[in-house]
């Protein structure tokens, strides 16, 4: 069973440089990366996704320092620019200066899709009172925001999970898209009543299917989460820093821990479509 289009909703195509030092980083836990050439180029990457299947690609890239926000967004729009598969999403650093302006000129100007934001990478809370005003200013405008959330353990940090849950409470209109589901730090049962709660919440299972093959505990517990809000679930690989290697291995996850043909395309594309606008089929909206 293959869906009938696919969006990778999560993917890090970077400057070689930033490239380079992920997959340097990756290459310490999932060893298939050493087939990937550390010089390999943004247009590579690419190619590599739409040989996998990806038809579209939402892409992340975020600062790792104060200053960097605007080149980066920027270069996000000519990347996409040369690339019509990709929807770029912008970044910002919770010690930029200017962070109004930041935020206008990459959703006005540039037309990036939304934010997205690291904070165990980007070294920041997520209720640092920095991006307060900063998701004050996103829930009004209404575009989607990807947080990363989850995998304390893998960053040996303490886990977000209170943080990010009051968080939902705070900014409960907020277009908020929890990366990664959490996983590791909060259990999969409990999502049910988090998602029941907060209607604009969506869930990216990236980096979560991985570890949820059919016919185990958590295999059965994500298929009941797809059962009940594929509307609201979006995957992607995480390329060039996934759990596997090559990527087309990730890509045919989505179609083993689906229950039917209806939530494969909602969790393939359907959804993640709507989050971004992208009309790929009439009425799209309202399916």
């Amino acid at each position: 069973m293959q869906p009938k289009y696919f969006i990778d909703s999560h993917v890090h195509i970077m400057t070689p440089y930033r490239i380079r030092g992920g997959i340097k980083w990756i290459r310490r836990v999932v060893k298939e990366y050493e087939q990937l050439d550390l010089d390999v180029t943004p247009a590579e990457l690419v190619l590599h996704m739409k040989n996998a299947g990806a038809n579209y690609i939402f892409n992340y890239f975020y600062p790792l320092q104060p200053g960097e926000s605007r080149e980066i967004n920027r270069w996000q729009r000519r990347l996409a620019d040369a690339h019509p598969e990709i929807i770029p999403f912008a970044s910002l650093h919770p010690g930029d200066d200017e962070k109004e302006e930041i935020i206008g000129e990459a959703l006005d100007t540039l037309q990036l899709a939304g934010f997205k934001f690291h904070p165990y990478v980007q070294g920041f809370d997520i209720l640092d009172p920095r991006m307060l005003p900063v998701y004050d200013m996103l829930q009004e405008r209404g575009c989607p925001v990807n947080i990363h959330t989850g995998f304390a353990a893998f960053y040996g940090l303490a886990p977000m999970t209170e943080d990010f849950l009051q968080l939902l409470r705070r900014y409960p209109n907020m277009k908020l898209i929890a990366a990664h589901m959490l996983y590791g730090d909060l259990p999969f049962t409990r999502w049910h009543d988090v998602m029941q709660e907060y209607p604009n919440l969506y869930l990216d299972a990236t980096n979560t299917l991985s570890f949820c093959p059919p016919g185990t505990r958590e295999g059965d517990e994500m298929q009941e989460i797809i059962k009940k809000y594929s509307r609201r679930m979006v995957f992607g690989s995480d390329y060039p820093m996934g759990m596997a290697y090559p990527v087309d291995r990730l890509y045919g996850l989505v179609a083993r821990i689906c229950p039917d043909r209806e939530t494969l395309e909602d969790v393939a594309w359907r959804t993640a479509a709507r989050l971004v606008g992208l009309e790929l089929e009439p009425n799209l909206s309202r399916r």
